[in-house]
């Protein structure tokens, strides 16, 4: 039988006596001698974890961690993305400087061409047809500039 007095102060909670062959409702653990064996998980428990359902503190840690993992990655990818796009801009910038180049020498090449030809005396027929054709390429050159 159970020992619950109404003003013995107990907890409320129902307690075996000696002889009583009773097991309690709801038992935490089997006692088998000296060592305690921890009672199996219920039917709810064990189908959520066969499921998938209910993660476990090592799945969460290595999540947690492929996360981390995953953002320190995302972030270098940025920086290494970053760093490649001002090299390319540095790149274009050369790139344009090397082709500004090119048309100031062409453009210096045109005015000497001009300034000899121009100085003939006897010029022949396609000279001054090359004339007209330096003087619009140069032309050219200053309105592009």
């Amino acid at each position: 039988m159970t020992d619950e007095s109404v003003g013995s102060g107990s907890s409320g909670k129902r307690t075996r006596d000696e002889g009583d062959n009773s097991s309690p409702t709801t038992p935490t653990s089997v006692g088998v001698g000296d060592e305690r064996v921890a009672r199996a998980e219920g039917i709810k428990k064990a189908k959520s974890r066969l499921k998938g359902k209910a993660p476990s503190s090592q799945a969460f840690k290595e999540l947690e961690t492929f996360n981390i993992r995953l953002q320190l990655l995302g972030d270098s990818m940025n920086v290494s993305n970053e760093a490649e796009m001002k090299r390319l801009e540095i790149q274009e910038r050369k790139e344009a400087r090397k082709q500004r180049k090119i048309e100031l020498e062409q453009y210096r090449i045109n005015w000497e061409q001009l300034s000899r030809l121009e100085q003939k005396v006897n010029r022949e027929q396609w000279e001054d047809e090359m004339i007209v054709i330096l003087r619009n390429n140069i032309q050219r050159f200053n309105n592009d500039a």
